[in-house]
């Protein structure tokens, strides 16, 4: 009986599958500039860090975002140059808007059927950033760690979302490509999880976890009517 479908933000709904970390890495490669994978790691988790003690952040958009995480990225790999820092964040900044053009038709299709939200470990910001994504008009909640006061993979913030969707938790699917705290987190707050693998397809660790996988986001579409009848689906069609 499903009737809501929620999604993570990052590496979710602004790129299937791609993590952040693993793009910025792209983005410098293309740059030129061959990191080891443990020391962009620790560059990027001080400036995920930063982003969340520094209150200022809340107000910020996609590409001012972008631009604060390369800012700290680089003080923490101790690089000073400018143009390196531009040409990663507009590299970055592009392949979230592709992201938000294929998820929006995803989106807007899927709305027709089910009430959506957006559950995502953000920085108070998140809100802004569907907005400017287009996205913000399809979705029914909204859920920022940064201003709830509460991250994936705790149960409490997948529980939260249902609520505010007016579902329970096992008519709700949640999809997202961190198992550990998008898949992990749903199934123990009881919704049913899709996770998004890419093309890699990765070993899954506890399969009891998943009920779906996707290699793209487009895929959701078809998985769905397998998960139930249309007939059913058909019952919580929303008006136009």
């Amino acid at each position: 009986m499903l009737r809501a479908v929620l999604f993570d933000y990052g590496g979710t709904l602004d790129g299937a599958a791609s993590h952040w970390l693993i793009r910025f890495r792209e983005q410098y490669r293309c740059s030129g500039l061959e990191l080891p994978f443990e020391q962009l790691r620790a560059a990027f988790d001080y400036a995920t860090q930063c982003a969340y003690a520094d209150s200022s952040v809340s107000g910020l958009g996609l590409r001012a975002l972008v631009e604060y995480h390369v800012t700290r990225q680089m003080e923490h790999l101790g690089l000073s140059d400018g143009a390196l820092a531009a040409t990663v964040t507009a590299g970055f900044v592009r392949a979230s808007q592709a992201g938000w053009e294929e998820s929006r038709g995803v989106l807007t299709r899927l709305r027709h059927h089910f009430v959506l939200g957006v559950v995502s470990n953000f920085y108070g910001n998140l809100h802004r950033l569907l907005e400017e994504a287009r996205l913000a008009p399809l979705l029914t909640a909204v859920i920022d760690s940064g201003i709830e006061g509460v991250k994936k993979p705790d149960p409490a913030i997948f529980a939260l979302a249902v609520r505010r969707l007016g579902c329970a938790p096992a008519e709700a699917l949640y999809v997202g490509d961190s198992f550990e705290k998008d898949i992990i987190g749903a199934h123990a707050a009881g919704l049913r999880t899709a996770w998004l693998v890419g093309a890699a397809d990765p070993p899954c660790p506890q399969p009891q976890c998943v009920d779906v996988r996707l290699r793209c986001l487009a895929d959701l579409e078809s998985i769905i009517e397998r998960l139930q009848s249309v007939a059913f689906a058909a019952s919580f069609r929303r008006d136009e």
